[in-house]
């Protein structure tokens, strides 16, 4: 019979066009992709990993150890690699963590799938049996002893647990942005426990001083200065326009033809005495804070003369965040207000950080949930990683807030997931079946030993050391870096977040049996052509 194994790629395919297929040009590079992607963050795993230096096309030079904007900062040509950030892109934007124990777990699972399909396992074999541990693995985390947290409104706790969230990167930065970070964090949490948004926190970026500066407000802050002399008021009654303060123009273009000067004059009469009639209706409303779009110099000229302090924004973004924190309702044509229109703000003032002058609308009285943290730092990489921390751990808080229960740390529930599973096996499965599933198991020591590997330890015998603690029943035992031995993760206060944990082992199983499923790669023509 004739072979047309290659017909398609003669006849079927556009020219230029590539059909990979086979163990050694699919599934064997896929693999080597995996690999590659965890020699690449292991090293920055954990609170003894190294940093990256990554220089941009731009020529601009970041310096961090987030698994994700090593990945994100790179040049990702290979669809599984790509496939790969996709699933830690989710797991940082649902939960704020674990994103490099998806790239290890996921490289873990496909290397013991590697040992399998060398020692003559059907591919099919191993899906099967890695998705029935998996599940089981999923499972068996919801059985292991676990430490709920209550006091969501204790500021001290709610620091430390944040403080291992930004880690050591920058010395000292914890001290700082730790505590400041949980204080906006409880008071944006309702009382009830169940109402928490992350656009209710703002960063905002000064450049100039130090971290030590860093402060937070209840209210939101503007990078602007105001238009008139006016610099402060208390006890601000606001009123937001989205578009320009004058008098109304018409939609159309138009044409007006004087024939005297008479008529000049009073066309100038006429316009003064309609701003200053609508500046005197804000007035009496009780108005002292008018912020729009844009003003002309005869409305500055009034507004000024009845001492109402005025601020030019054109971003809707800022508009609708001041309006968030004064209760105001933005107007998005110039009228009378009303009482419901008008917001309150405790106390408007402009501040001077270095050159930089900004503009704070302050609650006094927690009448807001909006919260603005002020970042200070010497250069904009560290203003920049301050955001992306504050932003990370307010996620995490989130989850926390979700789900409130924690596992044992420093590689203690890994081990014990091994054990357990590796117990499971051998009393409920045989044959191959069984083999399968310890393989399976052995994945999960990636973690403590690549924790164990950053920090220059012995591997090996810790390791044992922790499956002779976990089979006599302790199973919060984990890794001590500081003392090259073990540890009670419980009695030491060292946890993870069982969701960040349950969700990390999910999306890692999701990636690895997905990229042990494709068996052809299909690679359309590059299309060229400048339009």
């Amino acid at each position: 019979m004739k072979n047309f194994k290659n017909f398609n790629s003669l006849s079927i395919l556009e020219e230029g066009s590539r059909l990979f297929f086979g163990f050694d040009d699919v599934l064997l590079r896929n693999l080597e992709t995996c690999f590659f992607l965890k020699e690449l963050i292991s090293t920055s795993f954990g609170p003894e990993g190294m940093n990256k230096l990554i220089t941009q096309d731009t020529g601009k030079s970041i310096i961090t150890n987030n698994s994700l904007d090593i990945l994100k900062n790179l040049d990702l040509i290979h669809p599984i690699s790509k496939l790969i950030l996709y699933f830690s892109l989710s797991q940082e934007s649902n939960l704020g963590d674990s994103t490099g124990f998806i790239i290890i777990f996921t490289s873990e699972i496909l290397k013991q799938a590697f040992y399998l399909l060398k020692d003559g396992f059907h591919i099919s074999e191993i899906i099967e049996g890695f998705s029935e541990a998996g599940n089981l693995a999923l499972n068996l985390i919801e059985t292991i002893n676990t430490v709920t947290l209550t006091d969501f409104f204790n500021l001290k706790i709610m620091a430390s647990l944040i403080s291992l969230i930004i880690g050591r990167s920058v010395q000292g930065l914890e001290n700082f942005l730790a505590p400041q970070i949980a204080y906006t964090c409880i008071k944006t949490l309702s009382s009830n426990k169940k109402k928490f948004s992350i656009n209710d926190i703002r960063v905002i970026k000064v450049l100039g001083g130090s971290f030590e500066q860093i402060k937070t407000i209840n209210g939101t802050v503007v990078l602007k200065d105001t238009e008139g002399t006016l610099k402060k008021m208390k006890k601000a009654n606001l009123v937001i326009f989205l578009c320009f303060f004058d008098i109304t123009c018409p939609e159309t273009k138009s044409s007006i033809l004087f024939k005297s000067a008479e008529e000049i004059m009073s066309y100038d009469s006429t316009r003064n005495t309609t701003i200053e009639k609508m500046v005197k209706e804000l007035h009496n409303l009780g108005v002292n804070v008018v912020v729009a779009s844009g003003f002309s110099d005869i409305s500055l000229f009034f507004l000024e003369k009845y001492n109402m302090l005025v601020l030019k924004i054109q971003s809707k973004f800022d508009l609708r965040r001041i309006a968030l924190t004064c209760n105001a309702i933005v107007l998005s044509k110039i009228k009378k207000p009303t009482f419901e229109e008008i917001g309150k703000c405790d106390f408007i003032s402009v501040r001077s950080f270095g050159s930089q002058k900004i503009t704070l609308f302050q609650q006094e009285n927690s009448r807001s949930k909006i919260f603005t943290i002020i970042a200070r730092a010497s250069s904009t990489k560290i203003l920049d990683y301050i955001e992306k921390l504050v932003y990370r751990s307010i996620s995490v808080f989130k989850t926390i807030v979700r789900d409130n229960r924690f596992l044992a740390g420093a590689g203690a529930s890994e081990i014990e997931l091994c054990r357990r599973l590796k117990s499971f096996s051998l009393q409920q499965y045989s044959g191959f079946k069984q083999i399968i599933m310890q393989k399976f198991a052995d994945a999960f020591e990636s973690i403590p030993k690549t924790l164990l590997e950053n920090s220059g330890h012995d591997v090996f015998k810790i390791l044992s050391e922790l499956h002779i603690a976990h089979s006599n029943g302790n199973e919060t035992e984990g890794v001590d870096l500081q003392n090259s031995s073990t540890i009670n993760a419980k009695e030491n206060g060292i946890w993870d977040s069982l969701p960040c944990k349950y969700w990390g082992i999910r999306n890692s199983l999701d990636a690895s049996l997905t990229i042990l499923t494709i068996d052809q790669i299909l690679m359309a023509k590059k299309n060229n052509s400048e339009t």
